[in-house]
């Protein structure tokens, strides 16, 4: 009995594999996205966000800021600024976080449509 509740808690607790496309990267940082459909099947809503992971490659911590979309002007609404501290990996989700790692694409898509695109600039510096 407590060999399946292990296995039990094991499956759930793993995340799902993803299919991460690359985006940027150098000897310091790799940045990846995936699209994800996020919303409420009770309401019947849904969203298509690009979801981004920030790995930071490097032995030292990294102040990451980026204005998320292709802007004219660079607007603080849309800006995300962070301290990446080494090896540390930030991923986006569906799920709130003051730290927004998502970009809208689309409302109530049919199904997960791969694409390509510049959604973002970003600037970095080592501390």
């Amino acid at each position: 009995m407590s060999l399946i509740l292990i296995q039990f808690v094991l499956y759930f607790s793993i995340p799902l594999q993803e299919n991460w496309s690359p985006y940027y990267e150098n000897e310091q940082i790799k940045i990846e996205y995936t699209s994800s459909i996020c919303g409420s099947k009770k309401l019947d809503l849904s969203f298509e966000y690009y979801l981004i992971r920030i790995i930071n490659k490097a032995d030292e911590t990294l102040v990451i800021n980026f204005h998320k979309g292709v802007q004219q002007n660079e607007n603080e609404e849309y800006k995300v600024a962070f301290v990446l501290k080494p090896y540390e990996v930030r991923t986006g989700s569906c799920d709130y976080n003051p730290i927004d790692l998502k970009i809208f694409k689309q409302e109530n898509p049919k199904k997960s449509s791969k694409s390509s695109r510049n959604f973002f600039t970003l600037k970095y510096k080592s501390s």
